[in-house]
């Protein structure tokens, strides 16, 4: 008798947890059947602990009473762990060896970076672009395309401006370059800000990039399904230019739908080339 009340309570639950995800898709657009369950529980679980809420139901209820809660359910929804010139060796590879190749080969670069969080690594592409550029980057046309769901994230994106801690890791010659200090806080120049375009994006749809010669998507697939994986990475193919560069996060592998369509040119940094 106890153990059929607890499975009928956990299909209750389950029914619950389902109603939620068509409400998160209802609201804020965010197709969860792309995310992995498991950490999607993880993070309604968050929510719901810090509302003192123990059921789904209740808590969808308390989502319809309260429609506020739905930008922070997005907000723990995408969990935004970044900083500047995260894994410094991937930023040597590509300045030493990906940007060079591009820069003798055309003078419109495109490049893309795909959950951009607040801004750290499109900010990263830019200052590391016109420092190797210098006065040459005149002659170029750079256009960094940078989006993310989280619209909290891309505000701050957007304004350019960090906390001391947050560029505590950045070189005093990128600082003193590509930062205007007031304060405690650090303000990315105008010259580097106009090299970005944030937009909101969901990478389970296709909005729409085309021709782009690097495609950054860094510890961003870790919230995916599997089949999610698959299908971004098939839109990646299709956004990159002929021998454009897909770079992923370290401990990220390509879905096995997608491995014949790239090819590894750097193992450690996980970098790929469009085959």
């Amino acid at each position: 008798m106890q153990l059929r009340y607890k499975s009928q309570k956990a299909n209750i639950e389950e029914q619950g947890f389902n109603v939620l995800k068509k409400l998160i898709y209802k609201e804020l657009g965010l197709n969860c059947t792309y995310y992995r369950d498991s950490y999607l529980r993880r993070r309604v679980d968050y929510r719901m602990r810090s509302k003192g809420i123990s059921s789904y139901w209740e808590y969808n209820k308390y989502l319809k009473d309260h429609p506020e809660e739905y930008k922070l359910l997005i907000k723990d929804l995408t969990i935004n762990y970044t900083k500047f010139f995260r894994d410094s060796d991937v930023w040597i590879y590509f300045k030493i060896r990906i940007l060079p190749a591009l820069l003798a080969a055309k003078k419109t670069i495109r490049i893309w970076s795909a959950g951009c969080a607040s801004g750290e690594e499109p900010y990263s592409i830019a200052m590391i672009i016109d420092d190797v550029l210098g006065q040459r980057i005149r002659n170029y046309l750079v256009s960094i395309y940078a989006t993310d769901i989280d619209e909290t994230c891309l505000k701050k994106a957007k304004e350019g401006e960090y906390e001391s801690s947050e560029v505590s890791e950045i070189s005093n010659h990128f600082l003193r370059k590509y930062f205007i200090q007031e304060g405690n806080k650090y303000r990315i120049k105008e010259n580097i800000k106009r090299m970005v375009h944030f937009r909101y994006g969901d990478l389970t749809k296709d909005l729409g990039y085309r021709n782009m010669d690097v495609i950054f998507c860094r510890n961003v697939f870790i919230y995916f399904s599997k089949e999610a994986q698959a299908k971004i990475c098939i839109r990646f193919h299709s956004a990159l230019n002929q021998n454009g560069y897909l770079i992923i996060g370290k401990t990220e592998v390509l879905p096995d739908q997608v491995r014949g369509k790239f090819k590894c040119i750097n193992n450690n940094c996980r970098v790929f080339q469009k085959v």
